[in-house]
C-alpha cells in the first residue's frame, strides 16, 4: 500500500476519532464541566487575580468549595472556552451545550495531538503506525475522559508525550520546554519528567543539564510570574502545592482507582475495621517508591519512555487517591514503550496497562453522564446499552479487584523494567548518540 494511501486512512481514521467525540461532547457532562464554567467566570471577572477567589465560594459555583487546583494553562484554556461562548449559562443541574462543545474542544485536539505523535513516532510499519495510533483514538478512556466526562489530563498527556519523543530523538531542549507545559498544566507529569531528567542526567554534561533544567525552570516561571504579580503567593501555592483531598476512605468504590485506597475502604465497610489510621502512610511509601525509581533509572540503562512510565506507575501503585482520568497520562506512553520494545514480554504488560482501564467503562453506567444534567440525551442509553455500557451498579469487589489489578500489574512492570527489561540496546543507542553530540 503506498504512502499516499496510508495517510489517507490515517486521515480517515482522525475524521472518525474527532466525530466520536464531537458527537458526545455537547449532549454529556460530569459535575466538573459545571465547577470549570465557574472558573471560567471568576478568570473572566478577576484576570490575573485569579487565584484569590479559587477557593470556589462566589455565588455562582454550582459546588461551593471544590477549588481549583491546577496550574495556569488549563484556566487560560477555560477562559478561551469562554470567550468561544460568551453566553454560555450553567447551574447546579444545567448545563449549557455550548460550553460543553467549547471547554471539551482543547482536549479532543489533545486527543487528535496524541494519535498523530503516536503514528509519527511509532518504529516500524505504517501499518503497525496506525494499530497503535488507534488503539488511542479508539481507547474507550480517552473518549469518556474528553468527550464525555470532560477531564483534561490528555492535554497534559500530549506534552508529556512529544517531550518523551524529543528526549529519544536528541532534541532535550524543547523536550524539556514541552515538559515545563506538561507540569503547567496537571502537576503529577512531574514525576515521569523528573525521572527523564534523571536518565538524561547520566549520558550529558553539568553545562547542558543546567540548560535544559532552565529551560523547564523558565516555563514554569513564566507561566507563574503573571499571576504572582497580584501578590497571590499563598493562594498559589495552596492551589499548585497542597492535595485536593486529605487521605481518606475511597467512597463510592466505584470511583476508587487507588488499590490501596480501595481495599483498605472495603475492609472497613466488609469488617468494619478502622484501617483510616493507614492512608497517611501510603504518602511516604509513595515518595520512596519514586525515589527508588529515579535512583535505578539513573543506575540501569532504560529509554526516556520507559523512565516515564516507571515514575508514573509508581505514583499511581501506592497514591492514596486516583482518580480515572490520571490513567490518560501512562496510556500512551504504555503504548509507545509496547511498540518500541524489542521483549516480548513488555510489549504484553504495557498492552494490557494501556488497554485495562477501560474495563471500568463496562462496569458502570456510562450513559450516566448523558442523563446527570438537563437537558438530558435519553436517546443516547439504547444506543449505549447495546454496546454494554449500561450496567447497573456491580458489587464493591468488582471495583476493588480491578483497582488491584492495575496496581499489582503496575508494580510488576516496574519490577521488570529494572530486573529483565533494562539496557534495551536498539532503545538507548539512539538516545546516547543523539545526546552525545
Amino acid at each position: 500500500m503506498s504512502n499516499k494511501i496510508h495517510l489517507l486512512v490515517f486521515g480517515l481514521v482522525l475524521v472518525l476519532a474527532a466525530l466520536c467525540r464531537f458527537w458526545a461532547a455537547p449532549i454529556s457532562a460530569g459535575p466538573d464541566v459545571l465547577q470549570f464554567w465557574a472558573f471560567a467566570k471568576v478568570f473572566q471577572i478577576h484576570g490575573l487575580d485569579f487565584y484569590r477567589y479559587a477557593d470556589a465560594t462566589a455565588a455562582f459555583f454550582p459546588f461551593k468549595g471544590w477549588g481549583f487546583v491546577y496550574p495556569p494553562i488549563w484556566l487560560l484554556l477555560l477562559g478561551l472556552a469562554l470567550l468561544a461562548a460568551p453566553t454560555s449559562m450553567v447551574r447546579h443541574a444545567i448545563t449549557d451545550s455550548g460550553w460543553q462543545l467549547a471547554m471539551k474542544t482543547p482536549i479532543i485536539v489533545a486527543d487528535m495531538a496524541i494519535g498523530c505523535l503516536l503514528y509519527l513516532a511509532v518504529p516500524g510499519s505504517r501499518r503497525w503506525k496506525l494499530l497503535f495510533a488507534c488503539l488511542w483514538l479508539f481507547h474507550p478512556t480517552a473518549w469518556y475522559q474528553s468527550a464525555v466526562f470532560g477531564q483534561f489530563d490528555a492535554v497534559a498527556a500530549a506534552f508529556l508525550l512529544a517531550a518523551i519523543i524529543l528526549l529519544e530523538r536528541g532534541r532535550d531542549w524543547p523536550a524539556f520546554l514541552l515538559a515545563g507545559l506538561a507540569v503547567m498544566t496537571k502537576q503529577h507529569t512531574l514525576v515521569p519528567i523528573a525521572v527523564m531528567a534523571v536518565i538524561v542526567a547520566r549520558q550529558i554534561n553539568r553545562r547542558r543539564l543546567t540548560s535544559n533544567v532552565a529551560i523547564f525552570a523558565g516555563v514554569v516561571i513564566a507561566f507563574s510570574i503573571p499571576f504572582l504579580l497580584t501578590g497571590n503567593f499563598s493562594a498559589y501555592a495552596h492551589s499548585l502545592f497542597l492535595p485536593g483531598q486529605a487521605p481518606g476512605y475511597q467512597v463510592p468504590l466505584v470511583y476508587a482507582f487507588s488499590g490501596i485506597g480501595a481495599l483498605l475502604t472495603y475492609l472497613q465497610e466488609i469488617f468494619g475495621w478502622a484501617t483510616s489510621g493507614l492512608l497517611p502512610f501510603t504518602v511516604p511509601v509513595t515518595l520512596l517508591a519514586i525515589a527508588a525509581v529515579m535512583v535505578l533509572s539513573y543506575r540501569r540503562t532504560i529509554t526516556p519512555a520507559q523512565g516515564a512510565l516507571v515514575g508514573f506507575l509508581a505514583l499511581l501503585s501506592f497514591l492514596y487517591r486516583v482518580n480515572y482520568q490520571y490513567f490518560i497520562v501512562y496510556i500512551p506512553i504504555a503504548l509507545l514503550v509496547a511498540a518500541q520494545t524489542r521483549y516480548r514480554g513488555e510489549r504484553v504488560l504495557a498492552l494490557v496497562l494501556a488497554l485495562l482501564p477501560a474495563v471500568w467503562l463496562w462496569l458502570f453506567n456510562t450513559y450516566f453522564w448523558f442523563n446527570y444534567l438537563e437537558p438530558a440525551s435519553h436517546r443516547v442509553t439504547q444506543i449505549l446499552t447495546s454496546i454494554g455500557l449500561a450496567h447497573s451498579l456491580l458489587p464493591d469487589y468488582a471495583y476493588v479487584s480491578l483497582a488491584l489489578a492495575i496496581m499489582g500489574l503496575s508494580i510488576a512492570y516496574v519490577v521488570c523494567v529494572f530486573t529483565r527489561w533494562h539496557n534495551p540496546k536498539d532503545g538507548a543507542k539512539p538516545l546516547l548518540n543523539a545526546l552525545g553530540s
